[in-house]
């Protein structure tokens, strides 16, 4: 009987020790999953377990707040108030802690954590205190030696002790861990911030000799483009040289050394530029690969001197269809096509539409700058020559294309675009832009909707622009025929049905054709002119 009431007695005071112990040891293992939540960068993830540890240790500590592991729960929920971001909460708790423990190891790092929270709270000058005791105590390596030191280092930057401060950085970038990675990071911002190139390329090479630095390639890429607008693209190239040969997963490290490649263009090497990104897409496929696509298509038309080379990057971007801007690129390239086949069907305007298309949507300048030209060539006499020629001279202002286009444009000082530029804009000005906006933008419509019907046959490597010259030389009436139509801003079937009937010298069907349309008369043409006429059998007329 007394060994049953002895057992009682001792059961009655081990359950809730062991309820004690076993909350403690739950909020120890919530914190541990938070920290691992904090550095994959699931924020959301690490602030709700640090709150489950903060519920945990707080239940152990009123349980028994004076019991064996009362510091123990106290300095829990002191880091992980600073974990998420209660950093006056995260100090309120470790000035208790600190008045107290007797333990060193919690003493040293509650005064770790207090001079990180002094920090987050402004108070620069009074976290070195409690940081480099903690330091004396601490020894010269272990993650909260490392801790120590990044936040030291953060007090004694602000404080303006850079020197000092680059030290402690360094020594916490060593650190094989999320301190360190953290560090490190923190080491790549501060030389690029603080115009130290040597300093930066050490980061740089040390940020890429971290396998698990690839989650983060963002933050490193942002580092680059910041190196890029102070030192030049050039400069930032090298810091990205050592992703060659890291050891990161594939996708990140092929991603920044696409990046590289991008650098390497805007430091004005495009061909090795383009040798750089067509080995990504060569090594990899999805979407790594297929913004390599697009980056190598951009480039080309950036480059495309006339209309074969443009639309060759069909052929490139056809692999990257998932790619939203691959779509974008391919659908504007079919569409160029077909306005160039209207073109050479005797729609002159319709080049006018392909050249801003090329300069506007497919940044392709040069074969832009050819297309305008080649409208002012074919429809010489409009109205709108003359602004073709100043948007040809805008991308290119100098050369001898360039000289020949201001001679024209000197010849023709009438014109309401060449009046313009003196200060001579005019109602016939206004109207001349809202007669070419209305008929750009049936162009454009009826270029899209049959684009998007048929997948059309991009352009053979001919001289495109020269068979439009030639044609439209071949055949007057079909040129004059089509820049009545194009005057008149006609849309569909209606503008194919109306250059039909003025090519065959229906007078009859075009006006027909034209009766609930109140432009009759070709208000491109130059005003110091007389409309294009030829007279044909029967004594019919076309405009």
């Amino acid at each position: 009987m007394r060994f049953r009431m002895l057992l009682g007695a001792a059961l009655a005071l081990l359950i809730p020790a062991c309820a004690y112990f076993n909350s403690l040891y739950n909020a120890k293992r919530q914190f541990a999953a938070a920290e691992r939540a904090a550095a994959r960068g699931e924020r959301g993830a690490a602030h709700q377990a640090y709150q489950q540890t903060i519920d945990k240790a707080a239940k152990s500590l009123r349980k028994d707040p004076d019991g064996r592991w009362a510091d123990d729960a106290l300095y829990l929920i002191a880091r992980a108030r600073f974990g998420r971001g209660e950093y006056a909460e995260a100090r309120g708790a470790l000035l208790r802690l600190l008045e107290q423990t007797r333990d060193r190891d919690l003493r040293a790092g509650g005064q770790v954590y207090l001079g990180a929270a002094e920090v987050r709270l402004g108070q620069h000058a009074r976290a070195l205190a409690p940081l480099d005791s903690a330091l004396q105590r601490l020894g010269e390596s272990g993650q909260l030696v490392s801790f120590a030191r990044l936040w030291r280092a953060r007090a004694r930057y602000a404080l303006g002790q850079d020197d000092t401060a680059a030290a402690d950085l360094r020594a916490a970038a060593l650190d094989p861990g999320s301190i360190g990675r953290e560090a490190r990071l923190e080491w790549a911002g501060r030389a690029v911030g603080g115009a130290e190139p040597e300093a930066a390329r050490a980061a740089f090479t040390a940020l890429f000799a971290d396998d698990g630095l690839g989650a983060s390639a963002d933050s490193v890429r942002g580092l680059a483009s910041r190196a890029a607008v102070r030192w030049g693209a050039a400069e930032a190239r090298t810091l990205l040289q050592p992703a060659a040969t890291s050891s990161w997963s594939a996708g990140p490290r092929e991603r920044l050394r696409l990046f590289a490649a991008e650098l390497t263009a805007r430091a004005g090497d495009t061909a090795a530029a383009l040798e750089e990104a067509n080995a990504v897409a060569a090594r990899l496929t999805g979407p790594v690969a297929d913004e390599a696509r697009v980056l190598i298509a951009r480039w080309e038309l950036a480059r495309a001197a006339d209309v074969a080379e443009a639309t060759r990057v069909r052929d490139l971007l056809l692999p990257a269809l998932t790619h939203p801007e691959a779509r974008t690129i391919l659908q504007n390239v079919k569409v160029l096509a077909v306005l160039l086949e209207r073109a050479r069907a005797g729609q002159p305007l319709a080049l006018f539409t392909a050249a801003e298309l090329a300069r506007d949507e497919l940044g392709a300048l040069e074969l832009a700058r050819q297309l305008f030209l080649t409208y002012a060539d074919v429809a010489a006499q409009t109205t709108w020559a003359p602004k073709a020629l100043l948007a040809a001279l805008a991308l290119q202002p100098a050369g001898e294309s360039a000289d020949a286009a201001r001679a024209r444009l000197a010849a023709a000082p009438e014109n309401v675009y060449v009046a313009a530029l003196a200060g001579g804009a005019s109602a016939q000005f206004a109207e001349a832009e809202q007669r070419l906006g209305r008929a750009l933008a049936a162009l454009r419509e009826a270029a899209n909707a049959e684009a998007q019907r048929r997948d059309v046959v991009v352009v053979r490597a001919v001289a495109v622009l020269d068979s439009v010259r030639a044609a439209a030389k071949a055949d007057s009436t079909r040129l004059a025929c089509g820049l009545f139509v194009d005057s008149l801003a006609l849309k569909g079937v209606r503008a194919d049905s109306a250059r039909v009937a003025c090519v065959r010298a229906d007078t009859l069907r075009l006006a027909a054709i034209l009766k609930d349309t109140t432009m009759f008369r070709d208000t491109t043409a130059r005003r110091d002119q007389p409309a294009r006429r030829r007279d044909r059998a029967g004594g019919d007329t076309v405009p």
